[in-house]
């Protein structure tokens, strides 16, 4: 035994440690990353997913990719950049094979890789394997609010992967999967628009090059990363729609956007929900962490001073801070304080994480015994929840017939279930319908003075609203219409 070698093993004995295998680290990711892929059972059935299904149906069948709107009388013709088309596509064959349950899995895998990612960058940055899965998981429950079966699963997956090549091909290690990213993006322009963000990371990355500190080293790194953009930017051109792809994510830009000023999830967020206060926790981190950025790798600080000021604008980009800030967190706590950076290893009584399993275990159990918790989804049939079901048989068992109003959070429901025999008066593609049709939505949704010529205009005949929102007493108290059923969660009206 050489004197390093002998070295080791006397510090590993006075910290208690034990020489555990490379693979020991199991014992803490597996069950984490078990948990993280469990609890996307638990989650209620997205809005838009239905539409998606729907949308992926008639590529299918039609063979052609829809350039103008198919689903809404209000909206029919206009142009529609379909982006998540391919996303689509695999929500329906996946359906159509396995049912629900079966996207579920799927989207379960996609979240335990984007966190495993998260995890191994978070290694490359110099923490050790128990820091790194608790920063992960911090990571995970800070993005929870997104977490569902939606194209936006992508996105999250291809920033992690993204930034897991940088920091590896920083260090010397896995070059393959940085020079990989044009060809994460020819696959990621094709099933979701947030590939947008892919490209700022490129051009984030060659920002910090350019102020880099290192002048010996710089010209190399900033022609490598032009090129990298260079070939990123012809990846995206590669899609159905080619250079209109580039100009589709810009459309959400701006306060004065119908998406930013109506749509929950494109305002900031609310912490006074419980639901952002791990993002209290991370923005908090890296507030207290971030004083000493000179020992944190400058691109992976630009992408998080950058996600920051997105997140707490739009609770949409949540999950792709945490993505990126997480691994800042871990560089900067390996950095300041050795005890983060220690491998599983060098811990006393390190096989005592086996115990994580029996906690992961615990965890899922309580989510299936919560009172107020979703249905769980295991069936073929995603949960109905809280969309109008019973108003569709109603529709479907009386052959209704006349135009529909409906809930904006309903359009996607109804489109899966009625069309083509009924199309929308609105759903979730708000850029398909435009700001001054979605005013005119609000206008209706608030009551406010005009609402009913409004309905006049488009000739609504049929209105399917919430039981207990103010449309439904309003249609309850006039002459005019009609309640025809009465559900669990709506009324369906028909005009006399």
């Amino acid at each position: 035994m050489d004197n390093s070698s002998a070295g080791t093993s006397m510090l590993d004995r006075a910290r208690g440690g034990q020489r555990l295998p490379g693979s020991a680290a199991v014992w803490i990711l597996l069950p984490v990353l078990f948990y993280m892929f469990a609890r996307g059972f638990f989650a209620p059935t997205d809005p838009d997913y239905w539409w998606h299904v729907r949308t992926g149906q008639l590529i299918v069948e039609t063979g052609a990719i829809p350039r103008t709107d198919p689903f809404s009388y209000t909206a029919a013709g206009k142009p529609w950049v379909t982006h998540e088309w391919l996303s689509e596509v695999l929500l329906y064959e996946v359906s159509s094979a396995f049912g629900y349950v079966g996207n579920v899995v799927l989207f379960g895998l996609v979240t335990a890789a984007t966190w495993g990612m998260v995890y191994a960058t978070c290694r490359a940055s110099g923490a050790g394997e128990p820091v790194a899965a608790v920063l992960a998981l911090l990571g995970f429950a800070t993005a929870m609010q997104s977490l569902n079966v939606r194209p936006q699963g992508f996105t999250t997956l291809f920033v992690a992967m993204v930034a897991l090549g940088y920091a590896l091909q920083r260090r010397g290690r896995g070059a393959w999967l940085w020079m990989s990213t044009p060809l994460i993006l020819l696959l990621w322009v094709n099933l979701h628009g947030g590939y947008i963000f892919g490209l700022g990371l490129i051009v984030a990355a060659l920002l910090a090059q350019v102020v880099s500190a290192h002048p010996g080293r710089r010209l190399g790194a900033i022609r490598r990363d032009s090129l990298l953009l260079v070939l990123g930017l012809a990846a995206t051109v590669a899609n159905p729609s080619g250079v209109r792809a580039l100009a589709y994510p810009f459309t959400y830009a701006g306060t004065a956007n119908a998406s930013m000023r109506y749509i929950v999830e494109w305002q900031s967020p609310n912490f006074h929900s419980s639901g952002f206060y791990y993002l209290a926790i991370a923005v908090t981190s890296l507030a207290a962490l971030g004083a000493g950025l000179s020992r944190t790798n400058l691109t992976q600080a630009v992408w998080a001073l950058v996600a920051l000021p997105m997140a707490l604008l739009s609770a949409r980009h949540v999950p792709l801070f945490a993505v990126l800030v997480v691994p800042v967190l871990a560089e900067r706590l390996a950095n300041t304080h050795l005890v983060f950076a220690r491998p599983l290893s060098h811990w006393r009584r390190a096989r005592m994480f086996v115990l994580t399993w029996p906690l992961v275990v615990a965890a899922v159990v309580a989510l299936i015994l919560q009172p107020d918790a979703p249905a769980a989804q295991f069936g073929r049939d995603a949960s109905p929840g809280t969309f109008p079901h019973g108003a569709v048989a109603a529709i479907r068992a009386d052959h209704l017939q006349g135009n529909l109003f409906n809930e904006y959070g309903w359009g996607g429901y109804l489109i899966h279930e009625l069309y083509p025999e009924h199309r929308v008066f609105v759903d979730g593609r708000a850029d398909v319908y435009g700001d001054e049709f979605i005013e005119q939505y609000m206008a209706v949704a608030g009551l406010k003075p005009g609402w009913q010529a409004i309905l006049d205009r488009y000739q609504v005949n049929l209105v399917v609203v919430e039981k207990d929102g103010p449309l439904a007493a309003a249609f309850s108290m006039d002459d005019g219409w009609d309640l025809l059923y009465e559900g669990d969660v709506e009324k369906l009206f028909r005009r006399r």
